[in-house]
Protein backbone atom coordinates (compact mmCIF):
# COMPACT_ATOMS: atom_id res chain seq x y z
CA UNK A 1 0.00 0.00 0.00
CA UNK A 2 1.16 3.37 -0.87
CA UNK A 3 0.87 6.41 0.86
CA UNK A 4 2.23 9.82 0.84
CA UNK A 5 3.31 12.21 3.37
CA UNK A 6 4.11 15.93 3.44
CA UNK A 7 7.42 16.30 4.33
CA UNK A 8 8.40 17.88 7.95
CA UNK A 9 11.99 19.36 8.45
CA UNK A 10 13.15 16.04 10.47
CA UNK A 11 12.74 14.04 7.26
CA UNK A 12 14.86 16.39 5.05
CA UNK A 13 17.84 13.17 4.90
CA UNK A 14 15.17 11.14 3.48
CA UNK A 15 13.79 14.03 1.24
CA UNK A 16 17.85 14.07 -0.10
CA UNK A 17 17.79 10.93 -1.15
CA UNK A 18 14.75 10.45 -2.91
CA UNK A 19 15.82 13.48 -4.72
CA UNK A 20 19.05 11.85 -5.38
CA UNK A 21 18.16 8.87 -6.51
CA UNK A 22 15.71 10.76 -9.06
CA UNK A 23 18.69 12.73 -10.63
CA UNK A 24 20.32 9.28 -10.92
CA UNK A 25 17.79 7.79 -12.29
CA UNK A 26 16.33 10.15 -14.61
CA UNK A 27 18.40 12.81 -15.32
CA UNK A 28 17.03 14.38 -18.34
CA UNK A 29 14.22 14.54 -16.55
CA UNK A 30 14.98 17.58 -14.36
CA UNK A 31 16.83 20.91 -14.55
CA UNK A 32 19.10 20.18 -12.31
CA UNK A 33 22.05 18.00 -12.11
CA UNK A 34 22.59 15.03 -9.36
CA UNK A 35 26.50 16.21 -9.00
CA UNK A 36 24.66 19.61 -7.97
CA UNK A 37 22.51 18.45 -5.56
CA UNK A 38 24.75 16.12 -3.77
CA UNK A 39 27.24 18.71 -3.28
CA UNK A 40 24.49 20.83 -1.40
CA UNK A 41 24.79 20.98 2.02
CA UNK A 42 21.46 20.14 4.38
CA UNK A 43 20.89 24.20 4.44
CA UNK A 44 20.11 23.96 0.99
CA UNK A 45 16.97 21.75 1.31
CA UNK A 46 15.75 23.06 4.14
CA UNK A 47 15.84 26.31 2.19
CA UNK A 48 13.91 24.51 -0.20
CA UNK A 49 11.25 22.77 2.26
CA UNK A 50 10.86 26.26 3.10
CA UNK A 51 9.50 27.67 -0.26
CA UNK A 52 7.07 24.61 -0.67
CA UNK A 53 5.57 21.49 0.37
CA UNK A 54 7.70 18.32 -0.39
CA UNK A 55 5.67 15.15 -0.74
CA UNK A 56 7.06 11.78 -0.45
CA UNK A 57 5.10 8.57 -1.40
CA UNK A 58 6.10 5.62 0.96
CA UNK A 59 5.65 2.01 0.26
CA UNK A 60 6.33 0.91 4.08
CA UNK A 61 9.51 2.24 4.98
CA UNK A 62 11.01 2.78 1.24
CA UNK A 63 10.66 6.35 -0.47
CA UNK A 64 9.14 5.38 -3.96
CA UNK A 65 8.27 9.31 -5.22
CA UNK A 66 8.81 12.36 -4.56
CA UNK A 67 6.88 15.26 -6.00
CA UNK A 68 6.97 19.33 -4.49
CA UNK A 69 4.63 22.52 -4.85
CA UNK A 70 6.20 25.90 -5.67
CA UNK A 71 3.93 28.76 -5.06
CA UNK A 72 4.41 31.70 -7.79
CA UNK A 73 4.20 35.35 -6.92
CA UNK A 74 0.56 35.61 -6.80
CA UNK A 75 0.01 32.48 -5.24
CA UNK A 76 -3.45 31.87 -7.11
CA UNK A 77 -1.05 29.30 -9.29
CA UNK A 78 1.22 26.57 -7.51
CA UNK A 79 3.76 24.88 -9.95
CA UNK A 80 4.10 20.87 -9.58
CA UNK A 81 8.24 20.44 -9.67
CA UNK A 82 10.94 17.74 -9.22
CA UNK A 83 8.10 15.32 -9.93
CA UNK A 84 9.53 11.45 -9.95
CA UNK A 85 8.38 7.68 -9.25
CA UNK A 86 10.77 4.89 -8.84
CA UNK A 87 10.46 2.31 -11.81
CA UNK A 88 9.69 -0.47 -10.08
CA UNK A 89 6.65 1.81 -8.98
CA UNK A 90 5.21 3.23 -12.44
CA UNK A 91 2.16 2.02 -13.29
CA UNK A 92 1.31 1.37 -9.90
CA UNK A 93 -0.72 4.55 -8.80
CA UNK A 94 2.02 6.03 -7.30
CA UNK A 95 2.31 9.13 -9.61
CA UNK A 96 -1.51 10.08 -8.89
CA UNK A 97 -1.34 10.07 -5.39
CA UNK A 98 1.63 12.12 -5.98
CA UNK A 99 -0.14 14.75 -7.69
CA UNK A 100 -3.33 14.82 -6.08
CA UNK A 101 -1.47 15.57 -3.24
CA UNK A 102 -0.33 18.60 -4.92
CA UNK A 103 -3.53 19.67 -6.49
CA UNK A 104 -4.78 18.98 -2.83
CA UNK A 105 -2.29 21.21 -0.97
CA UNK A 106 -2.96 24.00 -3.67
CA UNK A 107 -6.39 24.09 -3.34
CA UNK A 108 -6.52 24.22 0.38
CA UNK A 109 -3.75 27.58 0.07
CA UNK A 110 -7.09 29.03 -2.03
CA UNK A 111 -5.04 28.66 -5.99
CA UNK A 112 -7.43 28.22 -8.79
CA UNK A 113 -4.56 26.39 -10.52
CA UNK A 114 -1.19 24.16 -11.01
CA UNK A 115 1.00 24.51 -13.80
CA UNK A 116 4.19 22.22 -14.68
CA UNK A 117 7.00 22.30 -17.22
CA UNK A 118 7.75 19.20 -19.15
CA UNK A 119 10.84 18.64 -21.17
CA UNK A 120 10.58 17.48 -24.66
CA UNK A 121 11.47 14.02 -25.02
CA UNK A 122 9.80 12.82 -21.46
CA UNK A 123 6.85 11.37 -23.82
CA UNK A 124 5.45 8.97 -20.98
CA UNK A 125 5.50 12.04 -18.44
CA UNK A 126 3.40 14.15 -20.90
CA UNK A 127 0.95 11.47 -21.48
CA UNK A 128 0.46 10.61 -18.00
CA UNK A 129 0.27 14.40 -17.03
CA UNK A 130 -2.57 15.47 -19.82
CA UNK A 131 -4.87 12.01 -18.54
CA UNK A 132 -5.17 13.51 -15.05
CA UNK A 133 -6.27 16.79 -16.68
CA UNK A 134 -2.94 19.01 -16.94
CA UNK A 135 -3.68 20.75 -20.82
CA UNK A 136 -0.79 22.73 -22.64
CA UNK A 137 -1.14 26.91 -22.27
CA UNK A 138 1.04 27.52 -25.53
CA UNK A 139 4.10 28.08 -23.14
CA UNK A 140 7.47 27.03 -24.31
CA UNK A 141 11.11 27.80 -23.40
CA UNK A 142 14.87 26.29 -23.93
CA UNK A 143 15.87 24.09 -21.41
CA UNK A 144 17.09 25.97 -18.27
CA UNK A 145 20.84 24.11 -18.18
CA UNK A 146 20.71 22.20 -21.85
CA UNK A 147 21.45 23.87 -24.97
CA UNK A 148 19.51 23.09 -27.73
CA UNK A 149 16.66 21.45 -25.29
CA UNK A 150 13.08 22.66 -24.64
CA UNK A 151 9.91 22.50 -22.64
CA UNK A 152 6.37 22.98 -22.09
CA UNK A 153 4.34 24.41 -19.82
CA UNK A 154 0.96 22.64 -19.06
CA UNK A 155 -1.69 23.78 -16.57
CA UNK A 156 -4.67 22.16 -14.80
CA UNK A 157 -7.68 24.57 -13.33
CA UNK A 158 -8.37 24.00 -9.89
CA UNK A 159 -12.21 23.43 -8.85
CA UNK A 160 -13.13 24.21 -5.18
CA UNK A 161 -14.52 21.23 -3.94
CA UNK A 162 -13.16 18.97 -6.43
Amino acid sequence: MISVRQVVDGELAALREVRLRALAADPVAFGSTLDGERARPMAFWRERLARGPWFVAWAGQEAVGVVSAVPTPTRAEYRLEAMWVDRAWRGEGVAEVLVDAVLAWSRSRGATSVALWVFDGNSAARRFYERVGFRPVGRREPHPEKTGQFRECLRIELRSGS
